[in-house]
């Protein structure tokens, strides 16, 4: 910690000085400011050490085994790899912090309680009931949302990030035809059985952002209605 106070110190410092205040000299220093200063820059130095860039030479095209990343997952289910540039912050908003490069996790780290921002491939086969929802404005959107039944068991990581399972980017589309009634609704859903698996966990503050299912079936679609553009 003395180094790490040393090194905030002496970034303060320079900081300072870049803006035309010299503490050695002027006497402008006003020494409870460099202290608060210094310890701000502590703390935001050692939350940087508990938070992971995984690196590596194909940027973000890259996957990494996560050997340390763990999470209440159901049977079945696994983290299979991180996309290179993922931010893994033990304490923190990994979304804010200035991450240490990495090639792996030098830590064991529980996807329960870390921040994440980046990507992550989740393996595992999702059977379950649920609701398949459409709302076709913006190009359209085709989502299930399991039964929370099926959330019940997992982690918060589960919990987070499986509620809603995008179904846009399957390999094999993904094809309903509501009845003529809602052909031109703003939102239309109906209860199904869903089969999923191979999923890509997109976690950030970017429209883009959620769980795609790469293979997904959906079976036993009944009772259509209309719903709530934007709703829940």
């Amino acid at each position: 910690m003395e180094k790490t106070s040393h090194t905030a110190k002496q970034l303060v410092l320079h900081a300072m000085r870049k803006r035309g205040y010299c503490p050695a000299s002027s006497g402008l220093m006003n020494r409870h400011l460099l202290a608060s200063a210094v310890l701000l820059a502590s703390a935001q130095a050692s939350l940087a050490q508990d938070c992971i860039r995984i690196s590596c030479a194909q940027g973000d095209s890259c996957e990494v085994t996560p050997s340390r990343l763990t999470a209440a997952l159901p049977q079945g289910f696994e983290i299979r790899s991180i996309r290179g540039n993922t931010k893994i912050a033990n304490r923190g908003d990994a979304a804010l912090l200035d991450c240490r490069p990495a090639g792996r996790l030098p830590f064991t780290v529980s996807a329960d309680q870390a921040s994440i921002y980046g990507s992550l491939r989740v393996t595992g086969k999702l059977q379950a009931s649920g609701i398949v929802r459409f709302e076709p404005n913006d190009g359209g959107e085709l989502e299930f949302r399991p039964a929370k039944e099926v959330l019940q068991t997992a982690g918060q990581f589960f919990k987070a990030n499986f509620s809603r399972i995008k179904l846009d980017e399957a390999q094999v589309p993904v094809k309903i035809t509501p009845p003529q009634s809602l052909a031109k609704a703003d939102c239309w859903q109906a209860n199904a059985s869903a089969e999923l698996s191979d999923f890509s966990v997109l976690i950030g503050d970017t429209s883009a952002a959620g769980t795609y299912a790469r293979q997904a079936r959906m079976t036993q679609v009944s009772g259509f209605t209309k719903c709530t553009w934007g709703g829940k």
